[in-house]
C-alpha cells in the first residue's frame, strides 16, 4: 500500500470535505494494475455475450424495439459487466482496511461520503472498459441499432451502474477479507437472474424483479432501444425504472457510509 502524501485536497466544508481529484487519479492507476481482475470483469461478460447474442440464429434477424436482439443482448451482457466492475473495485475497500488504510484516511480531512464518493468515481471509471469493449465485440458480430439509441443505453448502463459502487463498498466494509470480492460476485448472478438481465421475466417474476436493485439500471439502459416494452410485450413506465434506482442507490449508499464508519471506528 502506498504512503499517503498530500494530494491537493478540497478545501472547502461540507459533506465531501477532503475530497482529492488526485487521489482519484492515483487509485484509478492502482486498480489497473490489478490485472486478473482486470482479465475476469471483461471476459466474462464478453463471453456471455458470444454464447447468448453473437452466436445464435435469432441474434441477427429477431429484431426488439429499435435494435437487433444481438444488440439486446450485448446491452444486457454490457450492463452486468459494468456493474461487476463496479461492485468488484469497490468491494477492495477490504483489503484497504486490513492493510490499515481506511484507518489512515480517517486522519485526513477526506469524510465517509468523500471516501465513498471516490470509491464511486473510481469504480465508474472500470465500469467504461466492459462497455466500451462489448461495443466494439457487438459491432463485429452483427449487434445492431441506430447509433444514438446504442451510444444512449451504453451511456445509461454506465451511469446506471454507480449504484453499485456503494453495493460494493457495503460489502467490503462489512466482511473486511478478500471473501467480500467473491461474495459479491455471486451475490450479483443472482440479482442478474432476479433483475430481468440474464433471463426475460414476466408475470409475477417480473413484478418482483421490479423491487430488485438490477432491475432499474437494466430497463433505463434498454430503454432507449426498448422503450419499456419488455420481450413478452409488458409495458415498464420509466418512472418505475428511475424510482427503483433511487430508491436502491439511497439503500446502498447509506449502507456504505454506515460500514465504513464502523469498520475504522477506534475500539
Amino acid at each position: 500500500m502506498s504512503t499517503l502524501t498530500p494530494t491537493a485536497p478540497s478545501t472547502g466544508g461540507g459533506p465531501l470535505r477532503g475530497f482529492s481529484p488526485t487521489y482519484v487519479r492515483l487509485d484509478v492507476r492502482r486498480v489497473l494494475r490489478n490485472r486478473r481482475a482486470m482479465i475476469f470483469t471483461l471476459a466474462m461478460p464478453t463471453l456471455l455475450y458470444i454464447v447468448f447474442g453473437a452466436t445464435q440464429k435469432y441474434g441477427g434477424d429477431d429484431r426488439i424495439g429499435h435494435a437487433n436482439t444481438a444488440a439486446y443482448v450485448m446491452v444486457h451482457m454490457a450492463v452486468y459487466g459494468a456493474i461487476l466492475a463496479t461492485t468488484t473495485n469497490a468491494a477492495s475497500v477490504a483489503l484497504e482496511q486490513q492493510a490499515g488504510w481506511t484507518r489512515t484516511l480517517r486522519l485526513t480531512p477526506l469524510t465517509s461520503l468523500g471516501y465513498v464518493v471516490t470509491k464511486a468515481l473510481v469504480a465508474l471509471t472500470m465500469a467504461a472498459l466492459p462497455l466500451i469493449l462489448l461495443s466494439i465485440v457487438g459491432v463485429f458480430t452483427g449487434a445492431r441499432a441506430p447509433v444514438a439509441i446504442w451510444i444512449g443505453s451504453v451511456l445509461l448502463g454506465w451511469i446506471g451502474a454507480s449504484v453499485f459502487a456503494a453495493f460494493g463498498m457495503a460489502m467490503g466494509s462489512a466482511l473486511k477479507s478478500e471473501a467480500a470480492m467473491q461474495v459479491s460476485g455471486g451475490v450479483l448472478t443472482l440479482l442478474a437472474f432476479a433483475g430481468n438481465l440474464f433471463v426475460p421475466l414476466k408475470g409475477a417474476m417480473l413484478t418482483f424483479s421490479m423491487f430488485t436493485p438490477m432491475f432499474g439500471i437494466n430497463t433505463l439502459a434498454n430503454y432507449p432501444m426498448t422503450g419499456g416494452d419488455t420481450v413478452y410485450g409488458d409495458h415498464i413506465a420509466l418512472w418505475i425504472s428511475l424510482l427503483n434506482i433511487v430508491v436502491w442507490a439511497s439503500i446502498f449508499t447509506a449502507a456504505a457510509v454506515w460500514f465504513y464508519n464502523r469498520s475504522t471506528d477506534r475500539q
